[in-house]
């Protein structure tokens, strides 16, 4: 009968063989594409800027209409930018169309003979193209005679234009850049009122304020 086996020195001190775990059983510590697209993503959405409104608008020397911009969140008038018209398509198309309906239209550069407009009878989509006259007549040095005497009462209606007796004139303000209405109430009150809000409480008085200060041609 043939002696037990019993294993060697030799055999018991040789290198032990390493063991590998399968790859599928350890955990990953790349990241995959979707992961990347993921961080992208956040990363690009810190950085997004939302329209909230659109105070006014001015033209550019090569007559491109840059849109004056008030930021989502952003409540300062400095943090207001002007930015082109092509800028805010595909992502604030709406808050423009909002505007353009607000103003009778979009805006139209005028041009420097002031007669552009072919027809006795101006619609409020012309009338509103020619702002920029009336904007520059604004920046001149001319004040309004009560300006310093100029008082905050307005009428608590929702539509002005049966209170206003006339528009005295449309003047920006240099440290804004923002544009003011200055008003004479039928009471003789007087106002210093944003452009803005006379587009939406007195919008008939506002073109008849710009049919005033156009030259027209006859047809």
């Amino acid at each position: 009968m043939p002696p037990a086996l019993q294993s060697s020195e030799d055999e018991s001190g040789g290198e032990s063989i390493p063991f590998n775990e399968p790859e599928d059983k350890l955990p990953s510590t790349k990241k995959t594409a979707e992961d990347e697209d993921q961080d992208e993503t956040g990363e690009e959405d810190d950085n997004v800027y939302v329209v909230e409104k659109i105070m006014g608008h001015e033209f550019a020397k090569d007559g491109t209409l840059l849109l004056q911009v008030k930021w989502k969140g952003y409540e300062n008038p400095e943090d207001q930018t002007l930015e082109p018209e092509e800028n805010l398509v595909g992502g604030a198309e709406d808050v423009m169309k909002e505007y353009f309906s607000l103003i009778g239209g979009r805006p139209e550069k005028s041009s420097k003979k002031r007669k552009s407009i072919t027809t006795s009878t101006p619609t409020r989509g012309t009338a509103a193209s020619k702002r920029s006259k009336t904007s520059r007549a604004s920046e001149s040095n001319e004040t309004p005679e009560t300006e310093n005497n100029v008082a905050d009462w307005v009428p608590k209606t929702k539509n002005w234009d049966s209170q206003v007796k006339s528009i005295d004139t449309i003047m920006r303000d240099p440290p804004t850049g923002n544009l003011f209405v200055y008003l004479n109430w039928n009471n003789d009150k007087k106002a210093k009122v944003s452009i803005q809000q006379c587009y939406e409480k007195c919008p008939q008085k506002m073109l008849q304020f710009y049919e005033q200060h156009l030259v027209f041609k006859d047809a």
